[in-house]
């Protein structure tokens, strides 16, 4: 029995068949279901041990980092171990979770210490990362909690009563729990990523209006990925709704004018004004999309300032989305290193002296750092000018 569900938990896991969900942290698996089966089904410390060992095949054989392999198997294990225990203290022994109300009870406790435990766990793990506090980060992901809930008190009830009738009955669920939602899901992943093309062929039809600034959200995408990748505790999740935001963080600007984004000197009060609207529309235009959803607030402050004088909002410091101060990094350096219509491109060296010359002001400073480190990875000649070449090339670089 415990092969068994070992084996459908690893097929679960390869599968990737998940609740698809807006929430950027959590991952709703229906191998949940057999993971919290296997503390009711072979007890509380056998299954502990059969949920970790899985979770630790999968993450070797998909090659994710050690860390990851060792955290997520250990706070699978847990979960299965603690409501497993908690369902066999409180149940009829020798019947199954269906047999009576007193083990249906059992069971939806069971379920809501296991999601309790595997959802709050990983908000202590992964809140730090993104500089939020565990219970927002767990509120935030409260539907990613009670889809779990539900599956394990009703798929996970069920297991121990097919296994009673035959061992290898469990094989029925194949199809019904893993192939069928595997091809399901995968349809609504080719919908999010049909999505994600269209609003980002929105976005490069945008830039094409400025010679300027075309494929500029493509560059800042590639800046954003350097700097993502020094830092290898994000949570990938996060990291891919923080690429997806910045692949079409402008997509505001669809509402400006012409005018406006050509203009070669000082814009006016209204001009200024319509500008710095633009990264509120484009979080109103995604904020619909599901596929979206993680990356609304990384867009709408893409232009806040750390010392709180940006806009739209004038949030400062760590109130600013993790994201959307990564993006703001990129994009600053990618305006300066690229000729627009009022001046001409600065060199890497000035432009990086110019963001350094900006850390704790306008920009984060451990991004800063962050770039800086990605700029010497991918040139280790590349250092920034002193002050004075860098006043002279920017006075320069202005016609």
């Amino acid at each position: 029995m415990a092969g068994l569900l070992l084996c459908m938990i690893l097929i679960a896991e390869l599968l990737d068949v998940s609740v698809p969900s807006s929430v950027s942290s959590f991952h709703v698996s229906v191998s949940a279901a057999f993971s919290f089966a296997a503390g009711l089904t072979i007890g509380p410390i056998l299954g502990g041990a059969v949920v970790a060992i899985a979770h630790l095949a999968d993450g070797a054989y998909v090659r994710r980092q050690p860390i990851k392999i060792v955290v997520n198997a250990a706070g699978l294990g847990l979960s299965t171990m603690v409501s497993g225990e908690i369902y066999h203290q409180l149940a009829h022994s020798g019947n199954t979770p269906i047999a009576s109300y007193r083990n249906l009870a059992a069971v939806i406790l069971a379920a809501t210490i296991y999601t309790v435990i595997n959802t709050g766990s990983l908000a202590l793990i992964v809140a730090p990362v993104l500089e939020v506090g565990p219970f927002e980060m767990w509120r935030s992901n409260f539907s990613g909690f009670y889809i779990e809930m539900i599956t394990l008190g009703t798929l996970g009830s069920l297991i121990p009563v097919l296994v009673r009738e035959n061992l290898f009955s469990i094989v029925l669920l194949i199809v019904p729990l893993l192939i069928g939602p595997h091809i399901a899901f995968k349809g609504i992943d080719r919908a999010h990523e049909e999505t994600r093309i269209t609003m980002e062929g929105l976005t490069d039809a945008l830039e094409r209006r400025d010679p300027y600034t075309h494929q500029h959200s493509i560059r800042v995408t590639d800046l954003v990925r350097a700097m993502l990748d020094e830092m290898p505790q994000m949570p990938q999740p996060a990291r891919a709704s923080i690429i997806a935001a910045a692949r079409i963080h402008d997509l505001g600007k669809v509402g400006s004018q012409d005018a406006s984004l050509h203009k070669p000197g000082a814009l006016t009060d209204d001009e200024r004004r319509e500008m710095e609207q633009h990264p509120v529309i484009g979080a109103q235009m995604i904020e619909r999309l599901d596929v979206y959803k993680p990356s609304v607030a990384i867009v709408r402050h893409h232009h806040e300032r750390w010392d709180g004088k940006g806009y739209p909002d004038r949030v400062a410091a760590e109130q600013i989305p993790l994201g959307a101060r990564i993006i703001a990094v990129a994009d600053a350096y990618d305006a300066m290193t690229s000729d627009r219509v009022y001046r001409r491109a600065l060199t890497p060296s000035v432009a990086m002296t110019e963001i350094q010359k900006g850390s704790g002001i306008q920009f984060d400073p451990q991004i800063v750092e962050y770039f800086e480190r990605s700029m010497q990875n991918r040139d280790p000649r590349f250092q920034p000018v002193n002050a004075p070449q860098a006043a002279e090339q920017l006075a320069g670089a202005n016609p």
